[in-house]
């Protein structure tokens, strides 16, 4: 028998262990090394169309299989970590043996090795192929933590805001401040094009390593299941059908991948070459240092202060609620700020920073989702399934990189989108600079619509969800005195 960490007291009611503000500001930051390396990838389609010089086509294609089969892969990694037993748990070993191959596996892909045509897109396709293998193997341990931490909802709610506020600084940083580093190796060091790429890659791998590796060493798991009889992997995936808020949660992320065509994949893409037709006169590299930066770390800003306000607005309406009138905010924003047009560049700015608004309250919100999930399925079946649902939270976040990729990569080869032009003496098609500004706003416009319908049919409200633990809690305790 395991111990149970979390207990019930005289009158059944839950009774939960304080979790200390240290281990919730070191599991949080554990997510900002993730997303410092992650963050880079955003810039993978870019990096293959203008770098490589592989066609938007076939580059989309690469990303889109490559994640698809990482998907694939997600839920066969959730019943690794189920079956996982070690003296430090089943979800913190993953947390000290990854974060190294991660980083330099990324560090391979942007090596400046000087490779064309099949060349390139062979060791493209490989070595991404590997990176996405190790993250996973690092990414949904790390997500299943937040289930067995505590099994507390308020405290979850801190630290999964917590966690996606200073997990949204590395993103912001990678996205935003790279160009930045990138100008001081190519403008300052002599570094060249690509050899300036990987240089300040390199930069945000370190310390993105540095900080995933502190997260196992200042956490630990609390909540340990009382030992039952580990089911197969296609008996825990039968489980899934039977919890209703977790196959709503997945529908509604994979409508919510259009949203991430506007939001990330075509930002540098519209800062090279639209923001370039407002200045012509300046050089791109200080086009790329100056304003990605602003419209990559503004709207990270904004999505940090969603963040902030989803714990505020979810103790006052139920999650359901907050999470579709966010939705509604982005349809209405990017629409508005596609007939404004970007003429006038800060204005543009400001309406981009409030169209990320909602993106800090869906990714607190749907997680706090996979996790009364896990609560439902054992209290619907008797087992905890926290690596399998949460390979779901990481399955949808790949799904929706892939389609996003898919999309742009479409889009960018039928507006006729030619990533070899010179931006200092060359300028894409009207037609392709339309099609570029489109995509940062109907299509997310599109996303944010699609996605808040599913959560209509969302029946797991507050007052059910806290029975359900409760509940859970009381068979527990009546097991372990029995035995």
């Amino acid at each position: 028998m395991e111990e149970i960490l979390e207990k019930t007291d005289q009158n059944n009611e839950a009774v939960h262990e304080i979790v200390p503000k240290k281990e919730k500001l070191s599991y949080a930051l554990t997510n900002t090394g993730q997303t410092m390396i992650y963050g880079l990838f955003s810039m993978l389609l870019l990096f293959m169309t203008d770098y490589l010089g592989i066609t938007p086509a076939i580059a989309g294609l690469i990303i889109t299989l490559t994640r698809i089969f990482d998907a694939i892969n997600d839920p066969i990694m959730g019943q690794i970590v189920d079956r996982t037993k070690t003296k430090w748990g089943k979800c913190r070993p993953y947390m000290l043996f990854t974060p190294i191959p991660v980083a330099l596996v990324a560090l391979l892909l942007f090596l400046p090795l000087g490779l064309s045509g099949g060349a390139a897109i062979a060791y493209a396709t490989v070595v991404y192929l590997i990176f996405t293998v190790v993250y996973t193997a690092n990414d949904i341990p790390y997500w299943s933590m937040s289930s067995v931490i505590t099994t507390d909802p308020k405290q979850r709610v801190q630290i999964v805001t917590l966690t996606r506020l200073i997990g949204g600084i590395g993103s912001g940083l990678a996205i935003g401040g790279f160009w930045y580093v990138n100008k001081l190796f190519v403008d300052f060091a002599g570094a060249g094009k690509n050899m300036g790429f990987f240089l300040a890659s390199a930069v945000f791998c370190v310390f993105g390593t540095i900080l995933m590796l502190q997260g196992f060493f200042n956490t630990k798991e609390r909540v340990v299941e009382v030992a039952n009889k580990k089911e197969s992997f296609f008996e825990n995936l039968k489980l899934i059908p039977k919890s209703s808020p977790l196959v709503i949660n997945i529908i509604a992320g994979a409508l919510y991948s259009i949203v991430t065509v506007g939001s990330t994949a075509m930002t540098t893409y519209f800062v090279k070459w639209n923001v370039k037709e407002i200045y012509p006169d300046l050089a791109s590299t200080d086009i790329m240092s100056i304003f990605t930066p602003v419209i990559g770390i503004l709207p990270a800003i904004a999505s940090v202060i969603g963040l902030l306000i989803a714990p505020v607005l979810i103790k006052k309406f139920e999650k359901k609620n907050v999470l579709i009138a966010s939705c509604f905010l982005g349809v209405v924003v990017n629409i508005v700020s596609y007939f404004i047009g970007y003429s006038n560049l800060y204005v543009f700015i400001l309406m981009r920073f409030v169209a990320f608004l909602p993106t800090g309250i869906w990714s607190t919100i749907t997680t706090l989702f996979i996790g009364d999930s896990v609560d439902y399925i054992e209290y619907k079946t008797g087992k905890r399934v926290e690596g399998t649902c949460f390979s779901l939270l990481t399955f949808l976040g790949k799904f929706q990189n892939s389609i996003s990729v898919a999309i742009t990569g479409a889009i960018l080869t039928f507006v006729g989108y030619n990533g070899l032009l010179d931006p200092d003496s060359q300028s894409q098609s009207t037609f392709a600079l339309q099609g570029i500004f489109f995509m940062v706003t109907i299509v997310a416009a599109i996303g944010y619509l699609l996605s808040l319908i599913p959560y209509f049919f969302y029946k797991l409200d507050r007052k059910t969800h806290q029975m359900m633990v409760e509940a859970n809690m009381k068979k527990k305790s009546q097991k372990t005195q029995s035995e």
